[in-house]
């Protein structure tokens, strides 16, 4: 098994958040997307070379000028500007057909790219690398609130059920308040559900139910954009997740997050799905023209740079969801994780177990307690390793969509999966979704922290991946003890070693401690002080380095 040196693992985290001499890169259906400050460049695979290629501007409907090279793989567009999004139209030669081909690609914004992440219960903080996950408890509302009375110019919001106290309090006085001081306001909410806080608006705000027809489903969306088209590439915010505004919801017994992105490109993404159900772009709805659930199109850009993380969206049911969900889980290398509240689709659980048949054992799973016959926790139960898949039973519902992978690995691509979509066939056919695969270490690891505290609660136990660690190994040069520890752990070696150097990093590659014996036997280190998380001891005993991980709780 390879195994990574802290040096190793700082160098691919930093080459998986830093663009590399200006350019950061990422694959497509047949290409990749190149981005660099003034252009973007699609490289096609060596063996699609297009026979017809054009770019079109989405905003502008104009063609976009794309050079020719002399690989006749690679074109390029230049001048690109921040936000800029292109529909890609092209054709390829396969097995003697022509096949033709559209993507939409976006550049990259000019925004902070922060992304915040927000919970309303308790969450397990021991399992700290780098950031605690924040838990709001019941004030959830309240940064909701935060974030309406900082919006500038455009208010799009589309969600499933809602409430609020009265016009003058919550989250509709919030909204009342945006459009008295000219905020545009826009709200679709599902047409099914009581939606408790739309007849408290201001009857001049447009609303804009959605239908309720035998072809459709519902529209599940939770989300939000603020101020998308402003100026200031630092005003534009999404926000998403699995949280209705309900009391239940957002206070609790519920469980429940919210994910927040400061990236005008994602805000204008997000855009284009709000006024593909709107009907159009005016202030007004335009029922003729709006289109819900199976009748809208795969018209958004689905791959984004936000914050130098590479950030996937994707909308039900257009999108194609479940697979996005099964190519994440397949990419596991340590860990997979998974709080769902219902978990129905039998191509899922059969993923799960597949992994778990071709060796991959550290698969936890937990589901909530209110479809007992829809939910595949049975199939799961049989076909995982005992007591990892779990039924959460307290109170209220695990209202979660979330899917964490390779926690534990920062060497491998971390990430968490989370939106509105319940892994369900209804979500993948005929609802109004929306789902966000985050590339980032820290971000996956907060989610981590919440799902640790749920499955314990729920009677798991989540024990690190040590597989990989050469300190558990019997033959190993040294041992670490215990694994994990307190911060204060003995370092042992079987025989008397002369010139020995230890040195500790953190997992971001930062030094911790630098330790030299002319005779060593054993030692006591004292890291009681630092953060909970990975570390890494390098051990050099005359030029011949080995590497241990170690997991201070």
């Amino acid at each position: 098994m390879i195994r990574y040196s802290p040096l190793s693992i700082l160098i691919f985290f930093l080459l998986s958040i830093l663009p590399v001499f200006g350019q950061e890169s990422i694959p497509e259906k047949d290409f990749t997307v190149h981005y660099y400050p003034t252009r973007l460049e699609l490289e096609f695979d060596n063996s699609k070379s297009p026979i017809s290629i054009k770019a079109t501007d989405v905003f502008t409907n104009n063609e976009v000028l794309i050079e020719k090279t002399n690989n006749p793989y690679l074109f390029i567009i230049n001048s690109e500007k921040p936000s800029q999004f292109y529909r890609i139209d092209y054709a390829l030669n396969s097995a003697k057909t022509t096949v033709s081909s559209s993507i939409t690609i976006a550049s990259k914004s000019a925004s902070s790219g922060t992304i915040t992440v927000y919970f309303n219960h308790i969450v397990d903080t021991t399992f700290s690398q780098n950031q605690n996950s924040v838990n709001l408890s019941n004030t959830l509302d309240d940064m909701l609130i935060t974030y309406i009375n900082n919006c500038v110019a455009t208010l799009d919001i589309a969600i499933y059920n809602s409430y609020s106290p009265s016009t003058t309090t919550g989250i509709a006085a919030a909204i009342n308040a945006a459009y008295a001081r000219g905020v545009q306001v826009r709200v679709i909410y599902d047409g099914s559900t009581s939606s408790v806080m739309i007849p408290l608006l201001n009857s001049a705000i447009p609303i804009l139910a959605s239908p309720n027809s035998s072809s459709y489903g519902i529209m599940h969306n939770k989300f939000v954009v603020f101020d998308a088209n402003n100026n200031n590439p630092n005003i534009p915010n999404v926000w998403t997740g699995s949280t209705n505004w309900t009391a239940a919801q957002i206070d609790g017994p519920d469980r429940n997050s919210v994910i927040i992105l400061q990236d005008q490109t994602l805000a204008l993404a997000y855009t284009i799905e709000f006024e593909e159900m709107w009907g159009g772009t005016a202030a007004t709805p335009n029922t003729t023209a709006s289109k819900f659930g199976p009748y809208k199109a795969n018209n958004t850009p689905h791959n984004f740079i936000i914050g130098g993380k590479t950030v996937e969206s994707y909308f039900s049911p257009s999108d194609g969801t479940t697979s996005k969900i099964i190519t994440a889980l397949n990419s596991a290398n340590s860990d997979i994780e998974i709080a769902v509240m219902n978990l129905t689709r039998t191509d899922i659980s059969n993923a799960l177990i597949s992994r778990y048949n071709n060796g991959f054992t550290n698969i936890n799973v937990l589901l909530d307690s209110s479809n007992p016959s829809g939910n595949q926790i049975a199939p799961l139960q049989a076909g995982l390793l005992p007591n990892h898949a779990l039924v959460d039973t307290a109170s209220g519902i695990m209202h979660h969509k979330f899917m964490v992978v390779d926690n534990f690995n920062s060497a491998s691509d971390p990430l968490v999966l989370v939106g509105s979509h319940n892994w369900s066939t209804s979500a993948e056919t005929k609802n109004d979704e929306n789902t966000l695969i985050v590339h980032d270490a820290n971000v996956t690891n907060q989610y981590f922290q919440a799902f640790a505290s749920m499955y314990q609660l729920a009677g798991g136990t989540l024990v690190a991946p040590l597989s990989n660690i050469e300190s558990t190994k019997e033959n190993s040069l040294l041992k670490i003890v215990p694994n994990p520890n307190n911060g204060i752990f003995d370092v042992v070696s079987a025989n008397i070693i002369e010139h020995l150097e230890l040195i500790v990093y953190d997992i971001l590659g930062k030094k911790i401690a630098l330790k030299n014996y002319n005779s060593f036997g054993t030692t006591t280190i004292d890291l009681s002080t630092e953060s909970s998380g990975f570390y890494f001891i390098e051990a050099n005993v005359d030029g011949t380095i080995s590497h241990y991980k170690f997991i201070k709780k």
